[in-house]
């Protein structure tokens, strides 16, 4: 993952405002980076809590009009880079970020990097406690399977930073996720859904022995 770090690194320049999402190779960049150079932002409770601790000041959101590049993970990838960005739970967060950058910019291992999504990979819904019966009842509807994410620490939904519950919903492949996502993206009571299609700019994927750099305009 050095070379993903350093190609990240060679697009940052000075006086950029950046974002960062979550996840352990964005925590790499961040601690590689001289940010006395560059502003930075991150939808990621955790990142601000390590921009915290190396005493980098993070802006809030509403003070920012727009990212010069935003970086993130994904769980899966398919050859348009569309992405899923499911198990952390806070892509509405997350998408707030995005749709303010100039290049949203994914870095994952090339395994993550697929013809079509992966079906393993779940969608993910954040929705207000009393709309999940709905939502888990149109997800069968559409030929598919749902449940509440519970926490493995304590008895209970896991909660995401609004304090909405996660419905993770599964189906046999995506071949239809832009009318699955559209029909569950447009109850009432579900504020975001993990599937981010026609947002990510580049992808940065880390390969045994380099980076390949695939960019939306040359698709």
């Amino acid at each position: 993952m050095e070379k993903l770090i350093e190609k990240a690194l060679k697009m940052i320049e000075p006086n950029m405002i950046v974002s960062f999402g979550g996840g352990r190779t964005v925590g790499r960049l961040i601690k590689s980076i001289d940010t006395s150079k560059i502003s930075v932002a991150s939808p990621s409770e955790q990142t601000r809590n390590l921009c915290q601790s190396l005493n980098i000041p993070v802006m809030p959101l509403e003070q920012i009009n727009q990212f010069d590049l935003a970086f993130d993970g994904c769980d899966s990838l398919d050859s348009q880079l569309n992405v899923l960005k499911s198990n952390g739970g806070i892509h509405t967060f997350e998408r707030l970020y995005a749709n303010l950058a100039k290049r949203y910019i994914i870095m994952a291992p090339q395994t993550r990097y697929t013809e079509k999504l992966n079906p393993q990979v779940q969608l993910t819904l954040e929705v207000l406690d009393m709309a999940i019966p709905q939502v888990l009842d149109e997800v069968s509807m559409l030929g598919g399977n749902a449940e509440t994410r519970q926490s493995q620490d304590m008895a209970g939904m896991v909660r995401t930073p609004n304090g909405n519950g996660l419905v993770d919903c599964h189906f046999d492949d995506w071949d239809n996720i832009d009318l699955i996502n559209s029909r569950l993206s447009q109850m009432t009571g579900v504020l975001g859904t993990s599937y981010f299609k026609n947002v990510v700019t580049d992808a940065l994927l880390a390969t045994d022995d380099d980076v390949k750099h695939i960019k939306k305009e040359d698709l």
